[in-house]
């Protein structure tokens, strides 16, 4: 198929108002550079969405374009095909129209993938494109998942009657239990050694779920395996050792944070899963509620102060920060990081590692991105006076700051930084605001049902009862009736009528008072919200948001 005769890609978006003549000249000198096409430069810039992108491809290809909520997929067609198969070719088959099969395809101008496709469904195609993100979605969502490596591994040793001889292939599980641990969207994976077996554990959505156990006697020799790949000391087995290794998934690079600790069985081992591909660095898309989203959007266009993000770990202060800096203008303006450890690289950012190790920490090296002449800066955490006091620095020199602490609440920020030795007049001469988070799994959509609400949840709705869901359990949520999480927000942003409250340093009861008078909105309200648009479910909220303090009821 021959595309029309059309403008060049850049000149289009141009035109469109998708970006700006300076983003489209840095792309072009990237491209001559990597000799790549201008579409995946401008996604990986950051400067283009790639469903618009993909969307102009089909008006080139004269093609029609799909998103992947429009797709309700045959059953008989989902039957033929395999997740191997979505993966390598790129393509997604929908329905029958006739005798002519629609097929959902990421790059239809490939005639290897088109091929592919040919060769596996004797009809005459009908292509419409789709985004890679999209067309992978839907592996995700309607074919099942395959075995896990380890239990294949498992399962061919018991067939060739191997294993007791000595001959277990470490190399072989060692890599399958990274691999399943990234195919599963875990964002930790726990290897727990005990007195006859090693536990292995993968933490989805908050939740850790029971792998494949080890055999107890070939624990320490694959725990030895992550050591070799992490490059830390095998010797040493009575520290504890941090490190970081990097493994392929299905042709993409997977970068994990390693730390090893002795226990009474063994060295205990989590894995931390630095995967970037699996996460939406779109603020978007992270569930935060539209009147917080355009309160962020306004955080963003100050010319300089500080912006806290709170919470406990994992609650996902990293990505919100990274998305908010992921939607800033990179090109006029010098954005720098100090992190620790980098998560996920943004392009045109410039990103720095602390090394404690070597006397280069978050105070040394803010202190010495001051001198880069930057405009925004993240500083990962701040977790002692010193960094705290560099930061507020830094936000009082013409500069916008965004940095994450761990308090339980937005506005438990403000007497931990007095805690940490902050005068509180320079807290509020700084402060532009802060966001208190918590993640919380969503109700899978695919066998989510209505319930009937008890009169004591009517009461926590607060009489507001919505249109609240529950997952039943069904072959995409392993039966767990929850499928990805949602971000849970409040953010507390003081007007001029709290300048004397931040001024005197007064304390967190008075604070939460005034905030309140002034329409401030905590957790719980948007936990509500959530559960009445059928989101996630009270029990979720109550999860990730139940005081540290025993309730009447529950005494």
């Amino acid at each position: 198929m021959q595309p029309n005769v059309k403008q060049r890609l850049g000149d289009r978006l141009l035109e469109r108002g998708v970006i700006s003549e300076q983003q489209l000249t840095v792309a072009l000198s990237e491209q001559k550079r990597a000799h790549r096409p201008l579409g995946q430069i401008l996604i990986g810039l950051g400067f283009v969405r790639p469903d618009v992108v993909a969307e102009m491809l089909a008006e080139d290809l004269e093609l029609g374009f799909l998103r992947a909520y429009e797709v309700e997929p045959d059953p008989l067609l989902v039957a033929a095909i395999d997740r191997e198969f979505v993966r390598t070719s790129g393509a997604f088959p929908v329905r029958l129209e006739g005798d002519v099969l629609l097929v959902a395809i990421s790059d239809p101008d490939s005639p290897d993938r088109v091929s592919a496709v040919r060769a596996r469904f004797p009809y005459p195609l009908k292509l419409v494109v789709m985004t890679e993100e999209d067309v992978q979605g839907l592996a995700k969502r309607y074919l099942p998942e395959a075995a896990g490596q380890v239990a294949q591994v498992f399962e061919s040793l018991q067939k060739a009657r191997v294993g007791s001889d000595g001959e277990f292939p470490v190399e072989r599980v060692t890599h399958a239990m990274l691999v399943d641990g990234v195919r599963r969207g875990a964002t930790d994976i726990h290897i727990e050694p005990e007195e006859k077996l090693a536990r292995v554990r993968y933490r989805v959505d908050g939740i850790l779920r029971q792998g494949e156990n080890l055999p107890r006697e070939a624990t320490d020799a694959v725990i030895s395996r992550i050591k070799i790949l992490s490059s830390l000391d095998i010797s040493e087995r009575r520290r504890p050792q941090d490190g970081r290794l990097r493994v392929t998934v299905d042709d993409r690079p997977v970068d994990m944070r390693v730390s090893i600790m002795p226990s009474a069985d063994g060295e205990n081992v989590v894995l931390r899963i630095l995967d970037r591909g699996a996460v939406a660095l779109r603020l978007a898309e992270l569930g935060i509620s539209e009147d917080n989203l355009v309160l962020l959007g306004r955080v963003k266009e100050r010319p300089h102060g500080l912006f806290l993000v709170t919470g406990p770990t994992g609650s996902g202060k990293t990505t919100t920060l990274y998305s908010m800096l992921a939607e800033m203008d990179a090109v006029h303006d010098n954005i720098a990081t100090i992190e620790d450890p980098i998560e996920y690289r943004l392009p045109l950012v410039r990103q720095s590692q602390v090394d404690p190790s070597i006397g280069f920490g978050f105070e040394q090296g803010l202190r010495a991105l001051l001198r880069q002449d930057p405009d925004v800066i993240l500083v990962g955490e701040i977790r002692d006076r010193e960094t705290a006091e560099m930061a507020i620095k830094a936000a009082l020199t013409g500069h916008l700051v965004f940095s994450t602490l761990h308090t339980n609440s937005a506005i438990g920020a403000i007497p931990r930084l007095v805690d940490l030795g902050i005068d509180p007049f320079l807290v509020e001469d700084s402060l532009i605001g802060t966001m208190a988070q918590r993640l919380v799994r969503k109700v899978c959509a695919d066998c989510a049902e209505d319930v009937v609400l008890s009169e004591q949840d009517v009461q926590w709705l607060e009489g507001r009862i919505g249109h609240p869901r529950r997952g039943r359990g069904c072959r995409r949520c392993s039966d767990t009736g929850f499928a990805g999480r949602s971000a849970l927000s409040e953010l507390f942003l003081p007007d001029d009528s709290m300048a004397e409250l931040l001024r005197t340093g007064r304390d967190l009861v008075e604070l939460r008072k005034h905030a309140l008078e002034s329409g401030f909105r905590d957790l719980l309200h948007d936990g509500r919200e959530k559960v009445r648009l059928g989101l996630t479910t009270i029990e979720e909220v109550e999860r990730v948001h139940r005081s540290h303090r025993l309730a009447k009821d529950e005494r």
